[in-house]
């Protein structure tokens, strides 16, 4: 793992906190992949209403690009779990569906900078989990999709910071 990607995934888990960080150094394979299957559900479907909700291009075109790489995520993250024998749940998180739902409810003006601090902050999250389990996981399969995942992840991490900064 690269310099940058350690210090970007700390700086996310240091955001999160001290407990937080011990629950995902010790995460079971089936708890993974219930929070990374929810994380690609909530960036799906924030970006959906990204792509109904938002009149700015840049906004837009990054939402698009949540929904293909996350959508491409989910099967691989099923592919991966069905090898080690691990269930896939369909449903989000009650954290990310309320999150979705925020969004949701959120007036089309005001929309895009909820949108792209929500996409910060999943995008933290997301980069600590799979950070913690690439390095520490303990379903090979599951592993190797955090791994591959990490620097996908840490690109969109990057791309929505960027946006926060055009705001």
């Amino acid at each position: 793992m690269n310099i940058r990607r350690t210090a970007i995934a700390a700086a996310a888990v240091g955001l999160m906190g001290s407990i937080a960080l011990a629950q995902m150094a010790t995460m079971s394979p089936q708890e993974f992949a219930t929070v990374a299957a929810s994380s690609d559900l909530l960036e799906i479907r924030s970006s959906e209403l990204a792509m109904q909700k938002s009149q700015t291009a840049a906004v837009q075109e990054f939402a698009q690009m949540m929904i293909n790489d996350h959508t491409k995520a989910s099967k691989d993250l099923m592919a991966a779990a069905q090898k080690d024998g691990v269930t896939v749940p369909a449903a989000m998180t009650e954290k990310h569906a309320s999150q979705v739902e925020a969004l949701n409810t959120t007036d089309n003006e005001a929309f895009d900078a909820a949108y792209i601090d929500a996409q910060v902050a999943a995008h933290q999250e997301a980069l600590a989990l799979m950070t913690s389990y690439a390095e520490s996981g303990d379903a090979a399969a599951l592993k190797a999709h955090a791994q591959k995942s990490a620097p996908i992840v840490e690109r969109h991490f990057e791309h929505a910071q960027q946006l926060d900064k055009a705001k």
